[in-house]
């Protein structure tokens, strides 16, 4: 199994909510990184969560997924 770069995004109303899993370029470990904020303007943040692996980093991704769902948050495809 190759271990593949995950990106999503949801919207609801002017906010948004993207979360990326991904490896460090220069260590090779993986990261989960959540941005947020509203469209049209400059607020917002950016937080970077370091993962023990892929598999750890999945399944935070997985339980980001369902509290967005959870909070009326639409997916849109990346």
């Amino acid at each position: 199994m190759i271990d593949e770069w995950i990106s999503l995004r949801w919207e609801r109303g002017t906010c948004y909510y993207e979360v990326y899993l991904h490896q460090d370029l220069c260590w090779g470990d993986w990261v989960l990184t959540q941005v947020w904020g509203r469209r049209g303007t400059e607020l917002g943040r950016m937080v970077h969560t370091p993962c023990a692996s892929y598999q750890d980093g999945h399944e935070r991704l997985a339980a980001v997924q369902a509290r967005r769902e959870q909070r009326g948050y639409t997916g849109l495809g990346r």
